[in-house]
């Protein structure tokens, strides 16, 4: 089989323009795609809208069912954000001007550029040539076009796509399957205590305040490299993305727990963030399973024995709704938790033999979510291997 190399540039229109006679009028409806719409995820388009042509003729970034979309801007590149269009109202898509627009020639088949600027390899060297200051770097459109990309025949491109999108299609209902598994958590707890905001098994109420101990957090001196030479977990809010938490990016020497005010935080405590930007849309809690320290960010909280860890855990996510109600914007712009309001939260406290069984019905999902884990990490391995070898 004999394999060409070939610039993108050659081989791919970059960021054609909408044609003269596109036939769209004011009114027509198209689809439009803002960056949030792209899942970095998935890869695919998730939720775009209808809109008027009027309203993004100007301004936007004009595509076709079939273009690639790319994000050109620091850190959705990074992240992955890329996407083929299809399903497009009439054909035509507007969207991000973010988005650098590839549209496949004679030669190539769409799928297969997808598949390549969907490479992490090709994401580590669009990240080389950044252009533009920090926060504001780009991926410049002369890096698309100079970029080198193998093009067999477009017979072996079918085979090839079609055999990546079959290990594509896996990863993705390995992901379903481990998404579906961790809402069984929320829905056993309401199921067994209601919802905790309506209370309607009428458990007894206790203060948040007064069914826990509050635990501070704190950074040590970054000029004592030996506070930083360790292997105590020191977790910030970057580490807040599971629900339980063994680790953390950054350690600590076990020495700060004497040399400075920073804690130890047990296992079986409950860890919140309670300020950064997160706090926007989400409010992070998750339980700890091994001691560590936590940042300034944080709080740790150590139930009573009135309460479980778990339970405690899960009625602050259940509750949700009311903890996002609760942050406020600090006067320097970030975003933080009222701890007071936060101490005053209205905590049901059902009997602890119940809390009991609750903790023993999560026990066992969490080891279904575990394995359907390991089997996503395992299915995105063999397609980033597929992908290795279609490649080089």
């Amino acid at each position: 089989m004999t394999v060409q190399i070939a610039r993108l540039g050659d081989i791919c229109e970059i960021n054609p323009r909408l044609p003269r006679d596109h036939g769209l009028k004011d009114d027509s409806k198209v689809s439009f795609v803002p960056m949030a719409a792209v899942s970095e995820v998935s890869g695919i388009i998730e939720s775009a809208t209808l809109r008027r042509y009027a309203e993004v003729k100007k301004g936007y970034t004009a595509f076709s069912d079939s273009d690639v979309l790319f994000a050109k801007i620091t850190p959705c590149m990074e992240n992955g954000k890329a996407a083929l269009a299809s399903g497009l109202a009439g054909g035509r898509g507007f969207g991000s001007t973010e988005f650098h627009v590839l549209r496949a020639r004679e030669s190539v088949l769409p799928e297969w550029i997808y598949y390549f600027v969907r490479r992490e390899p090709f994401r580590r060297e669009a990240k080389r040539n950044f252009t533009g200051t920090a926060g504001q770097q780009r991926v410049p459109t002369s890096f698309i076009e100079e970029t080198l990309i193998p093009v067999p025949p477009l017979e072996a491109q079918r085979r090839i796509v079609d055999l990546l999108a079959r290990a594509e299609g896996i990863v993705r209902l390995r992901r379903e399957a481990q998404q579906k598994a961790a809402e069984l958590i929320p829905a056993i707890f309401v199921d067994m205590f209601g919802d905790p905001a309506t209370n309607p098994k009428q458990w007894p109420i206790q203060r948040l305040g007064d069914v826990v101990q509050s635990v501070s957090g704190g950074t040590p001196a970054k000029a004592r490299p030996e506070f930083w030479d360790g292997d105590l977990p020191w977790v910030s809010p970057k580490d807040m993305k599971r629900d339980e938490i063994v680790d953390a990016e950054d350690h600590v020497n076990r020495r700060v727990l004497s040399e400075t005010s920073l804690k130890l935080v047990p296992p079986d405590s409950v860890l919140i963030v309670v300020r950064g930007m997160i706090l926007v849309h989400t409010v992070p809690v998750a339980i700890t399973q091994v001691p560590l320290t936590i940042n300034q960010d944080m709080k740790a909280l150590r139930p009573a024995s009135c309460i479980s860890a778990p339970y405690l855990q899960w009625v602050l996510k259940v509750n949700h709704a009311k903890l996002l109600g609760a942050v406020s914007t600090a006067a320097h712009g970030t975003k933080k938790l009222d701890t007071d309001a936060l101490m005053a939260m209205p905590v049901p406290v059902p009997p602890p033999n119940l809390q009991q069984q609750f903790g023993a019905r999560l026990l066992a999902v969490r080891s279904i979510v575990s394995q359907q884990r390991e089997a996503s990490v395992r299915a995105k391995s063999t397609f980033d291997a597929q992908l290795a070898r279609a490649f080089g």
